[in-house]
């Protein structure tokens, strides 16, 4: 049986990137949530680069996200950094969406 060996979480009240989160030797298999409030609708991108955290990032992924929702994307490693970007989203206090990770070797 794998173990789990990464797991993070971000959480988006507005457009904008993730924090870069190192899967590096971690991670064989990585599963990504994504999950918009029942107010929101979205559309994120998931980004993955290879090297440093720092330049420019492939999008692996772009999903589009209707009002609460759960949407899953899987890859198979071994992938280094990865972050969410929301391109696109419902503005208002309440409209969120939020992008889970998680991975086993």
């Amino acid at each position: 049986m794998a173990d789990l060996t990464a797991s993070h979480k971000w959480t988006f009240t507005s457009t904008g990137t993730g924090k870069a989160f190192d899967v590096r030797g971690y991670s064989q298999g990585i599963t990504f949530g994504i999950e918009s409030s029942s107010g929101c609708t979205g559309v994120t991108q998931l980004l993955h680069r290879m090297g440093s955290s720092a330049g420019p990032y492939s999008v692996i992924s772009t999903i589009v996200s209707t009002l609460g929702e759960f949407t899953t994307d899987q890859f198979m490693g071994p992938l280094e950094w990865v972050k969410p970007r929301v391109l696109d989203k419902t503005s208002g206090s309440t409209a969120s969406i939020t992008v889970y990770l998680q991975g086993n070797g």
